[in-house]
């Protein structure tokens, strides 16, 4: 068969978002599930009109229905849960005492391992978040591995503590499927993956036994990144960030009076957004919703009056934010702001969201009302 980058779809991990919230990072390296961590909730389509029955109406139940129910409880109960996201929960302690592994490569392989994961659909899934330095972390915590033509790497149904990135040589997948007779013990051969090509990564997102056997079909060299490397490194990176947004958060001046845990709350719920060059972020005359920090790129805000459109303002540094109005009123904005010629990342939230957390916003000025003269006119 011709040689591949990628698993069969069965093999494959869902599709993830390329930015991810730092809350949601954190919960998945540190093993945690459920909404707790959630970073926002979305309400879904409403649910549908239903009438209720009469006692008439109602389905008569009787004693064997019931003993059949309480057997299929039973039967669920006795199942295994399924594999949850993250295959080990991380310590705190662990992450505090962690030390960044670094193995050395000339600087041609590490060139080729940075553009790999940068530019490798599977690999964005992973770490596509990741910029600058922490995308360095993860290339300087990848070690070489050679592997004999022959030689199993992963086998199917075993635990999984690795990644695999092919450099050299080139790999044969196979999957073994209930119920379908093979004379191959390790299943039919599904793929052939070349250089370039990852996989293993199942194990760092779920704890889940392998989903197929690789076998070397020739010598091959690889770059390897152990699970708890990637999961010590996200959750490291995720506090970097927070640590980054409560900093740009202490900078604003109608949220000066909030204290460590409040602003911490605040990173907590901040969503992050892409923008293309130009593209309108908050456009004049329209009612504002939302409060702006800019996070990389450049933005520019423009007031259009009798003379045309003009340039007031330029954001220029991480941390500049615009749209703050917007927590108080929904006054409409009162100039359009777009992205400048490369376009730019934001981080936001809304007033709906900030009230949700911490209460309105306009409560909390009240109380320092002598401390935010600018902001009079909207306190009453």
């Amino acid at each position: 068969s011709s040689i591949r980058s990628g698993l069969p779809p069965a093999a494959r991990p869902p599709r993830a978002r390329a930015r991810v919230a730092p809350s949601e990072v954190r919960a998945r390296a540190m093993g945690c599930s459920g909404t707790k961590y959630a970073t926002k909730t979305r309400e879904g389509p409403p649910a549908a009109v239903t009438r209720s029955l009469s006692a008439e109406e109602q389905p008569r139940v009787t004693e064997e229905d019931e003993a059949a129910e309480r057997a299929k409880v039973k039967a669920q109960q006795g199942r295994a849960r399924r594999a949850g996201v993250a295959a080990e929960s991380v310590d705190a302690s662990k992450i505090k005492d962690y030390v960044k592994p670094v193995h050395p490569k000339e600087d041609a392989r590490k060139q080729w391992l940075l553009n790999t994961i940068k530019t490798n659909e599977k690999v964005q899934v992973l770490f596509g978040h990741l910029e600058g330095e922490r995308i360095n972390d993860v290339v300087d915590a990848c070690y070489t591995q050679e592997i004999a033509a022959g030689d199993d790497i992963i086998v199917q149904g075993g635990e999984g503590d690795k990644l695999y990135i092919v450099e050299e040589g080139s790999v044969d997948v196979f999957v073994k499927r209930p119920g379908v007779d093979t004379s191959e013990p390790r299943g039919p051969k599904v793929v052939t993956l070349g250089s370039g090509a990852l996989f293993g990564e199942l194990a760092l997102l779920y704890n889940a036994p392998r989903a197929a056997t690789v076998v070397a079909a020739s010598n091959v060299k690889a770059f390897v990144l152990n699970a708890i490397d990637f999961k010590m490194l996200q959750v490291q990176s995720s506090q970097a960030q927070y640590a980054q947004y409560e900093g740009w958060l202490k900078e604003v001046d109608i949220l000066k009076t909030l204290n460590h845990y409040e602003l911490s709350r605040l990173a907590d719920i901040l969503e992050s957004a892409s923008f293309k060059g130009s593209e309108e972020i908050v456009k004049q005359g329209e009612a504002g919703d939302k409060f702006y920090i800019l996070e990389d790129g450049t933005a520019a805000a423009f007031i259009s009056g009798d003379d045309g459109e003009k340039q007031v303002l330029k954001y220029e540094s991480k941390g500049s934010y615009f749209g703050e109005i917007a927590l108080l009123t929904e006054a409409p904005r009162k100039a359009t702001v777009r992205a400048g010629a490369s376009g730019c990342n934001v981080v936001s939230v809304s007033k709906d969201d900030f009230s949700a957390v911490l209460g309105p916003i306009a409560d909390i000025l009240k109380k320092h009302a002598d401390q935010y003269p600018q902001y009079a006119d909207f306190l009453g």
